[in-house]
């Protein structure tokens, strides 16, 4: 199709040694065993945002709550970062109510939302461990990350899909956690 391109031959094997070589970090695993085998036993966080359009309430950030163990997610919408301690010990007491079992580790990035000293001094009044990940690796807290992702993906398909105004964000975030939580999860298939 083109005149004078040279014809490149493409490889019969690929060096492998010389893809390890090239790689810039080392590869992640793509599925690790779980930790957690109760309910509470991990749960992974993540604060989402800002949002360019604040929602319906007037939030630009949300805040995500995810159990290791079963999978399930819940979200609070909030206005700043400041507001997640806040968020973090009211979902603390819901869950804990409910479940009549205790968070045993907190796992998140190296957000300042996570790391005042309040919020230090409350996890150990709490006897609750926190698990920082290494700074520029959402890989470490892939389980937040992912499910993060997830929900914006689908907000993203609700929002287009009905041509809604894209200050309802919030009310599809929302919604997207709650379909999430109700369909089955192939990972947990030892809880069936």
């Amino acid at each position: 199709m083109v005149n004078g391109l040279p014809i490149i031959k493409i490889p019969e094997k690929v060096c492998q040694v010389c893809m390890i070589g090239k790689q810039s970090r080392k590869s992640f695993k793509s599925e690790l065993p779980s930790r957690a085998s109760n309910l509470l036993e991990v749960i992974h966080s993540d604060v989402c945002g800002p949002f360019e359009v604040p929602s319906l309430g007037g939030n630009k950030y949300f805040i995500s709550f995810v159990d290791e163990f079963s999978r399930m997610m819940w979200i609070y919408l909030i206005k700043v970062k400041s507001e997640s301690f806040d968020v973090f010990r009211k979902f603390k007491k819901k869950v804990e109510k409910y479940s009549e079992k205790s968070i045993k580790i907190l796992r998140t990035d190296g957000g300042g939302e996570y790391t005042s000293n309040e919020f230090k001094q409350f996890l150990v009044e709490q006897g609750i461990e926190h698990e920082i990940t290494a700074p520029y690796t959402p890989q470490h807290n892939g389980l937040a990350e992912r499910r993060n992702r997830t929900v914006l993906n689908m907000v993203r398909s609700m929002i287009r899909e009905k041509s809604l105004p894209s200050y309802l964000w919030g009310e599809a975030a929302s919604t997207a956690v709650y379909i999430l939580n109700k369909i089955g999860v192939v990972s947990l298939e030892h809880l069936i």
